[in-house]
């Protein structure tokens, strides 16, 4: 099988190259709607933190709403994809130099902006009118060409899977009165709706409604759940850049500053293909929330003000439920009287209220929360703090007897507080960091620095501590382990090389301990990670890319002493893969992508020998190869295609690849067993007003007679999904 795969994608890659026609045309570089820089990093989401939907969704509505290079802050520059704190920032001052950029390829002359990197952040750039940024404040549009410059969007999609797993199953269920009932699991239908209603004037103003109801949920009224037709609502009212004030918004926002140490909300791309630029952060302080993710955003009011040119305040007041596990204490112990409050062991991140197990935890926990950020910028250097205080309507009391939730917060009510800076030193070096304290007094951050060596050489390095008592509970920071920082030491280095013309060398090293147990793994244990990257580009119309990735691990596993009995104990994981991509660009109307992957898994411990602490289990591998093709037969219409073949020896030896999606939506899935895969996605815009998609996608596998496990089986060995949208734009 493997040969065979080998064989057929070895002339898929090849293909392209050798049938490679001399006059091929070069696109226009702006005709990418969202660039292959964010392509790249959602396909590494496997590894990434934080809310993936809402990255995506961010990207385009960049692309669609592109930053004028002539008006931009450093910092609203920083967050375009490619561009770094160090990039950013030399742009601004090259713009000052020369009184505006009269045309996007004049960022060149910018300090940190090559070829390269201007092609990846060009879509989300625009060059307005020169001497846009003067004065000291923006100026406050009026009323009346906010009104005439509103833009309006009205987004539905529909999604389901055709093969349903088994808690769409009716099964026997005794009910009160005695009888028996034939109940599933799942209370609601299969289907995903999601619906958004936006208005916004350019970049400045933003109204949003945002409704989700995820399959299995019930599309039903029922205030005392919380319910209102769909299970999620989020909404928002928001200004930019009015004068003094930078930002004011009401509804659902998130908050991020300095490093996300103490305050992160969304995702960043982290380590990936860009190992340099993507790891030091450029918080965007507060922003309007509108994705379906339903826990990593603040619910109320927040506003930056600005009190001079170089000093910005920010405040912000949040009032939300959380979903959590909450259980009454046994009244039966000292202190615990017949009224005994309700306390809460675990909160509920997945957002899904489809069983009655999972509509018990929805809004089961209260939180109300205050906070605010300083910040100055100089010439060559911003510092800043920020801080919170929070308050819960019920005790988070974890259950310490298992010993990875030993030193998870634990009380009703948390003050935490940080500092963060990032300097410039010369045109060479950029360090940045944060540090945070948290409640019960544990002190963690990170700390940073990056160099540019020459105009194609760059590096930067990483630190972080989080102890195993940092309670970082709004955080999301650089860190190996996902979710809010907490119980992980590490360090990273990452390097970035343009030895020749059309040539990138790129890599990482990541080291890190959990000094503490974690979830599955009884004792401190530790891990490290490496990539290469070699990527070319011999035409404009051809990119290629080979990458080598290598992590070691450790994790739990269950030993036997000399006397039988039971211990926790380590076993060291290896994951190994090869990549062979290979992007080829016939022309405007015609794109194929194509890749090989290869992957080894290995476990080593003292359970494979008698007397070998280091033995190894026999490797585990996997392969995957698939061919994209987009093709444009006409203007308005756009169609993805793949089909993919893959086998793999164990999930050890799973394989991730992004699939194109949905506009505003995304998918990496695993490719794990044998079989294979195809999608066809069509975008139609037959007006400038209107967009209509659909996405048909089949995976099958080989020598199974189920797919999935729990309530998430299906018998047989197919598994189909159909997605819709419609899009009008006015």
């Amino acid at each position: 099988m493997r040969s065979f795969l080998a064989g057929l994608l070895l002339a898929g890659l090849l293909l392209p190259i050798v049938t490679a026609p001399a006059g091929a045309q070069t696109p226009p570089p702006d005709s990418a709607r969202v660039s292959d820089y964010a392509e790249d990093a959602l396909d590494d989401l496997e590894r990434s933190a934080g809310d993936a939907e809402q990255l995506a969704g961010r990207l385009t509505a960049l692309a669609e709403h592109p930053l004028d290079v002539n008006a931009a802050s450093a910092g609203e520059l920083a967050r375009v994809p490619a561009f770094s704190p160090f990039a950013a920032r030399n742009v601004v001052r090259e713009r000052v130099r020369r009184n505006g950029y009269d045309r996007l390829a004049d960022l060149r002359a910018a300090e940190g902006v090559t070829a390269a990197v201007l092609a990846q952040a060009r879509p989300y750039l625009t060059a307005g009118p020169t001497g846009s940024a003067n004065g000291r404040f923006p100026e406050t549009p009026s009323l009346g060409d906010i009104t005439d410059g509103m833009e309006f969007d009205v987004m539905q999609r529909y999604t389901r899977r055709l093969d349903l797993g088994d808690g769409y199953e009716a099964r026997p269920v005794p009910q009160p009165d005695g009888d028996t009932a034939r109940v599933a699991p799942f209370l609601g239908r299969p289907g995903r709706l999601y619906t958004r209603l936006r208005a916004r004037y350019e970049r400045r103003v933003s109204l949003a409604l945002t409704f989700d109801k995820d399959p299995g949920e019930r599309f039903t009224w029922d205030p005392d759940t919380g319910t209102y037709g769909y299970d999620h609502v989020s909404g928002h009212v928001a200004i930019h850049d009015f004068g003094r004030l930078e930002t004011l918004v009401a509804g659902d926002f998130t908050a991020e500053f300095g490093q996300g140490t103490l305050l992160w909300s969304s995702m960043t791309f982290g380590k990936g293909r860009n190992p340099v630029r993507s790891i030091a952060r450029s918080s965007g302080g507060l922003d309007p929330y509108g994705s379906t993710e339903e826990n990593r955003f603040f619910r109320g009011l927040g506003a930056t003000v600005r009190l001079t040119s170089r000093l910005d305040a920010s405040a912000f007041f949040s009032r939300r439920t959380l979903d959590a596990t909450r259980a009454r204490p046994d009244t039966s112990l000292p202190g615990f009287g017949p009224d005994a409050s309700a306390r809460v062991t675990t909160l509920a991140e997945s957002g899904l209220h489809r069983t009655a197990g999972e509509l018990a935890k929805k809004d089961a926990l209260g939180e109300t929360l205050g906070g605010g950020a300083l910040a100055f910028s100089g010439d060559s250097f911003r510092i800043g703090a920020a801080g919170y205080h929070a308050r819960f309507d019920a005790p988070l009391r974890p259950d310490t007897a298992r010993l990875f939730r030993r030193f998870d917060f634990r009380g009703d009510r948390a003050t935490a507080a940080s500092v963060y800076a990032q300097v410039f030193a010369g045109s060479d070096y950029h360090f940045f960091g944060e540090a945070a304290r948290t409640p019960g007094g544990a002190v963690g951050g990170v700390g940073g620095a990056t160099a540019t060596f020459s105009r194609f050489a760059e590096a930067t390095v990483l630190a972080r501590h989080y102890p195993r008592d940092f309670h970082s509970l709004h955080g999301y920071s650089f860190g190996e382990r996902s979710g809010a920082p907490q119980n992980e030491t590490g360090f990273y280095a990452g390097l970035r090389l343009e030895p020749a013309r059309r040539w990138t060398l790129k890599g990482y090293f990541d080291l890190y301990r959990f000094p503490w147990v974690r979830f599955a793994v009884g004792r401190p244990s530790s891990g490290y990670e490496a990539r290469l990257i070699a990527e070319h580009a011999p035409r404009d119309w051809l990119n290629w890319y080979v990458q080598l990735r290598s992590e070691t691990r450790e994790s739990g596993a269950d030993l036997l002493d000399a006397a039988g009995r039971p211990l926790d104990g380590l076993i060291e994981e290896t994951r190994q893969s090869a990549r062979l991509h290979v992007d080829y660009r016939f022309s405007e109307r015609l794109r194929l992508r194509s890749r090989i992957e290869g992957a080894r898994y290995v476990e080593r411990g003292p359970q494979f020998s008698d007397n070998d602490f280091g033995a190894q289990r026999g490797a585990d591998y996997g392969v995957i190869l698939y061919q994209d093709v987009r093709f444009k037969p006409f203007d308005g219409l756009r169609l993805d295609a793949r089909l993919a073949f893959f086998d793999t020896d164990s999930y050890g030896a799973r394989v991730y690849a992004y699939e194109n999606d949905l506009l505003y939506s995304f998918a990496v899935p695993a490719y794990s067993g044998t079989g294979r895969r195809f999608y066809l996605l069509a975008r139609w815009a037959p007006t400038d007003r209107i967009t209509l998609e659909a996405k048909y996608g089949a995976t099958r596998f080989r020598g199974v007679e189920t797919i999935g496990s729990g309530y998430g089986e299906i018998d047989g060995p197919r598994r189909r999904e159909v997605r819709a949208q419609v899009r009008f734009q006015f």
